[in-house]
C-alpha cells in the first residue's frame, strides 16, 4: 500500500535527525564557498557581405551567461557622421535594422553590441565589426510647374515625384526654396508645395523671372541635385484695392464686350492703375492648387470674377473653391458671376452647395421639374426666355439701386446638362440679400414668381460674398436689340459701389 506524500516528508525528516543525533550536535552554519558573478559573452554577426555595403544594414546578435540570465543588449555605433550613435543603447532585441548617417555617400563605421545579464555585469570584451557603407543621391523627376511663359503673383505652387536609386522613396524628404533663399528652405516630405507668399520678399527681386528649386534628401542624409521652374512674377500694385480675373477667352465672339464692362467699370468708380490688376486666365494659369487662390486673392482687398456666357465646365473654380473660402473667412470681398456655376441635382458646376450654405445665406439651389426625351427629373438647372427681365437690388449704402437688365437671346444650354440651363436659382434665407432677381416668367422652366438669381451676403470675418448665376454682359440696353450692355453696365457699377470701391 503506498504511504501519503506528507507522511512519507515526515519519516524522511526524522531519519535525518536520527542520523544527525548519532553523528554529533548540528552546528547550525552553512559552509561552503561564494562563487563571484561571471559576466555574459555576446556574439554578432552580419547576414550577408561585410565588405561595402548599402547604407541600411540588418546585424544579429546573441548573449550567454554562465551562471544566470541575460537581460538585454547595449550597442554603439561609431559613425563620423552620427556622433549621438557613439554612446552606448540599450535594447532587449537581438536583431535590428540601422539606416547609417551618409551624407557624403561613404562612411567607415564600427558597430559594437555587448550582452548585459541579471547582475548588471556586462560582457567586458565585446565583439566589434568595422562596416563600410555606401549611399546614392536621390534625384527629382517631373517636376511640374508654371511655365516659362506664365505669370503670378507672389504665389507658385509645384509638384514633382521622387527616386531613391538604394533607398525607399517613401521615407525621401525635400528641400524647397526660390532662388537666393537655399540657405532657409522649406522642408516637406510631400511631394508638392505651394511657397507662401512672405517667401517671395527675400532672396529676389519683384517683378521679373524667379526659380523655384526641389532637391531629394534620402534617409540617410544624402541630397541628390536640385531641379529647378522659372516663370515670371508680377508685381502687386501700389493700393492693391481690385483685382479682376478674366475667365472668358480671347477667342469668343464677345471678348471684347466683357472686357470693357469690367474694365470701363474700374475707371467710373475712379480707381486709377495704382488700384487694380488683371489676371487673364486664357494667357496663363496662375492658380495651380486652391492655395494659390487664397495667396494671390489676400492680397487684394475685392475680388471680381467673370465668365461671360461660357458654357463650359471652370475646372479653376473647381480648384479655386477651398482658396475662396478660405479668402472669405478671412475678410475678403469676392464677386463672381456667369453661367452654371453651382452644381447639385441634375446639374453641373464648378461651385459646391456647400459653399452655397456656408457663404451665400442661402438653403441650396431651388430645383425644377425637366422632362425631355432623354431625361425626367429635378435640376437646378434653368433655362431664360427670349425676353428676359432681370431686376438688380443692389444696396449702395443704403440707396436701392434698381435698374432692369434685358436679355433678348436664349443662353446656350450644355448638350450633356438635358437641357436643363446654366441659370440657377438661390433658396435664400434673408430676401434683403438677394441683389438680382429674375422676373416672373423669365426663367425657364417658369417658378410663378420672382427668382433670385444673385445673392450678396456679408460673411462673419467682415468679408461679403457675391455670386450673380446670371452673367450681366448678356443684357442690351432697354430699347432695340443693342449690341452694348449699358444696363449691365450700370450693374456692375453698382456693385462695384455695393463692394465700396468708389470711396
Amino acid at each position: 500500500m503506498r504511504r501519503p506524500l506528507a507522511l512519507a516528508g515526515v519519516a524522511a525528516v526524522a531519519a535525518l535527525l536520527a542520523t544527525a543525533a548519532g553523528c554529533g550536535r548540528l552546528t547550525g552554519k552553512l559552509t561552503g564557498t561564494v562563487r563571484e558573478n561571471r559576466p555574459p559573452h555576446t556574439v554578432l554577426f552580419v547576414d550577408g557581405a561585410v565588405d561595402t555595403v548599402n547604407h541600411i544594414v540588418h546585424l544579429y546578435w546573441f548573449g550567454t551567461d554562465p551562471d544566470g540570465t541575460v537581460e538585454g543588449f547595449e550597442w554603439r555605433l561609431d559613425n563620423p557622421d552620427d556622433p549621438a550613435l557613439a554612446a552606448w543603447h540599450f535594447t532587449r532585441q537581438t536583431d535590428s535594422t540601422f539606416t547609417v548617417r551618409t551624407p557624403s555617400g561613404y562612411v567607415s563605421t564600427q558597430f559594437s553590441v555587448r550582452a548585459v545579464d541579471d547582475a548588471g555585469a556586462r560582457d567586458p570584451n565585446p565583439p566589434v565589426q568595422t562596416l563600410q557603407f555606401n549611399n546614392q543621391a536621390p534625384t527629382i523627376r517631373s517636376l511640374t510647374g508654371p511655365g516659362p511663359s506664365d505669370t503670378t503673383f507672389t504665389t507658385v505652387s509645384v509638384t514633382w515625384t521622387g527616386d531613391d536609386p538604394d533607398g525607399d522613396i517613401s521615407k525621401l524628404r525635400y528641400l524647397v526654396w526660390l532662388d537666393g533663399n537655399e540657405a532657409s528652405p522649406e522642408m516637406t516630405t510631400e511631394r508638392a508645395l505651394t511657397m507662401p507668399s512672405s517667401r517671395f520678399a527675400t532672396g529676389g527681386a519683384i517683378p521679373g523671372p524667379r526659380t523655384i528649386f526641389v532637391r531629394a534628401i534620402d534617409d540617410g542624409g544624402r541630397a541628390g541635385p536640385p531641379s529647378s521652374i522659372t516663370w515670371n512674377v508680377k508685381a502687386v500694385p501700389p493700393n492693391p484695392r481690385l483685382l479682376i480675373v478674366d475667365e472668358v477667352p480671347r477667342t469668343a465672339p464677345n471678348n471684347l464686350r466683357f472686357d470693357t464692362l469690367y474694365s470701363n467699370s474700374v475707371a467710373r468708380v475712379g480707381l486709377t492703375a495704382s488700384d487694380y490688376a488683371i489676371l487673364r486666365l486664357d494667357a496663363n494659369q496662375p492658380f495651380r492648387t486652391a492655395r494659390d487662390v487664397e495667396q494671390t486673392f489676400k492680397l487684394f482687398q475685392n475680388v471680381v470674377w467673370y465668365r461671360g456666357i461660357e458654357t463650359s465646365f471652370s475646372t479653376v473654380l473647381r480648384t479655386a473653391e477651398p482658396g475662396i473660402s478660405a479668402y472669405l473667412d478671412a475678410g475678403g470681398r469676392f464677386y463672381l458671376d456667369g453661367l452654371y456655376l453651382i452644381g447639385g441635382p441634375g446639374g453641373t458646376g464648378p461651385l459646391s452647395e456647400a459653399f452655397v450654405r456656408r457663404h451665400l445665406g442661402s438653403n441650396g439651389m431651388r430645383t425644377a421639374s425637366i422632362v425631355t426625351p432623354v431625361y425626367t427629373g429635378t435640376s437646378i438647372g434653368f433655362g431664360n426666355t427670349g425676353t428676359s427681365v432681370f431686376l438688380p437690388h443692389v444696396d449702395v449704402r443704403g440707396v436701392t439701386a434698381r435698374d432692369s437688365l434685358y436679355v433678348r437671346q436664349v443662353f446656350q444650354v450644355r448638350i450633356d446638362e438635358f437641357q436643363s440651363g446654366g441659370l440657377r436659382h438661390f433658396d435664400f434665407l434673408d430676401r434683403d440679400q438677394v441683389v438680382l432677381w429674375g422676373a416672373p416668367g423669365t426663367l425657364t422652366p417658369a417658378s410663378g414668381d420672382s427668382t433670385a438669381v444673385g445673392m450678396s451676403v456679408p460673411q462673419p470675418g467682415g468679408g461679403r460674398a457675391i455670386v450673380v448665376c446670371e452673367p450681366p454682359g448678356g443684357a442690351v440696353p432697354p430699347v432695340g436689340a443693342g449690341t452694348s450692355a449699358g444696363s449691365a453696365a450700370r450693374f456692375v457699377t453698382n456693385i462695384y459701389r455695393h463692394l465700396g470701391l468708389d470711396q
